[in-house]
């Protein structure tokens, strides 16, 4: 009897070992999973972040002061919930989540940018503004705003008021240095992401008035909106077959920056839908471009070397919804 004790601590112990190794993996895989704030890494849309959250784009957008096109950079922190406590021009501010410094800047008195995003020199304070919202927006941080312009807690603002957004001549972190040439390069990153976001958005339609089926295919796996593996449907194909955009609009990622979706492409189609069409072989649209509906957008892939198959989802104001509902009868 004692030996038959002593083998089942044994498998539990092991039992309980995998479990340990397993968690640990989950962690990372996912280290930067925060359901309050979300640090933006490089490839991130705004998209492609509201997509991972299960956000409404323009709910994001406006919980973090983003104005179109919605340019953000690598190292920016961006808020996941509506913050209560933004308070407003001539009001006690108490302080929200801010933008850190991006891993490009290096840890110094220059850790964090010096040049504001849009290139201006100083900004005019609006109605409704807060040093909190125009640091977010600059891409600085309220303490250097605070500092530069020299305003005491609870750094209380008026409307026409004149603010610098460059730090003194003086200023060390104003003068030539290897960290500044990184916020530079920085900089230029978030221009080029501009110009490419620039896409006239009043060519998308105001709604979508019918979808076509992506691929053609048998339906392997169906949506259910109680299990976080089932948010779209799974069609199964053949490897390399022509995957098309099930509607007109406007590719606002493209890429494999998103754990569990392979080469992915999601299209906005308008302010309420948008799809995405994941597991890829290869993406033929990049970012920013306009499509049209049925255009080929990738070629099919699998998972995991398996059975060649496309992940098909439709979001309705960042909700997963049932694409059999809105997809014709085959």
């Amino acid at each position: 009897m004692s030996g038959i004790k002593i083998s089942k601590s044994v498998i539990y112990s092991l039992i309980l070992l995998s479990l340990m190794i397993l968690l640990q993996a989950c962690a990372e895989v996912r280290p930067d999973w925060d359901p309050q704030d979300y640090s933006v890494r490089r490839g991130d849309t705004l998209y492609s972040i509201a997509w991972r959250y299960e956000k409404d784009f323009r709910d994001l957008a406006s919980w973090n002061d983003i104005k179109p096109p919605y340019a953000i950079f690598p190292g920016q922190r961006l808020r996941m919930q509506p913050d209560s406590s933004a308070g407003t021009v001539g009001s006690e501010d108490k302080e929200p989540l801010i933008i850190p410094s991006s891993p490009l800047y290096a840890p110094s008195v220059a850790r964090y940018p010096v040049e504001p995003l849009t290139g201006a020199d100083s900004v005019i304070v609006q109605k409704g503004d807060t040093l909190y919202s125009i640091a977010r927006r600059q891409g600085l941080t309220h303490k250097q705003l605070a500092r530069w312009n020299r305003l005491k807690p609870p750094y209380n603002l008026y409307p026409k008021q004149k603010l610098t957004l460059r730090p003194p001549a003086t200023s060390a972190v104003a003068k030539t240095s290897p960290q500044n040439e990184n916020i530079k390069k920085q900089l230029e990153i978030v221009k080029k992401q501009q110009f490419v976001d620039k896409k006239p958005e009043s060519a998308l339609p105001s709604r979508v008035t019918s979808w076509n089926w992506p691929v053609k295919g048998r339906v392997v796996s169906q949506f259910k909106s109680n299990d976080t593996a089932r948010k779209g449907i799974i069609i199964a194909g053949n490897r390399g077959q022509s995957v098309r955009a099930s509607a007109a609009g406007k590719v606002v990622y493209s890429g494999n920056g998103l754990i569990s979706y392979g080469n992915l492409v999601i299209i906005k189609h308008s302010n309420t839908f948008l799809s995405a069409y994941a597991y890829n072989r290869k993406l033929l649209v990049k970012e920013g471009e306009l499509v049209t509906k049925g255009q080929v957008i990738a070629q099919m892939g699998s998972v995991d070397k398996g059975r060649s198959r496309l992940h098909f989802e439709i979001r309705k104001n960042g909700k997963p919804v049932n694409p059999m509902s809105y997809l014709p009868k085959i």
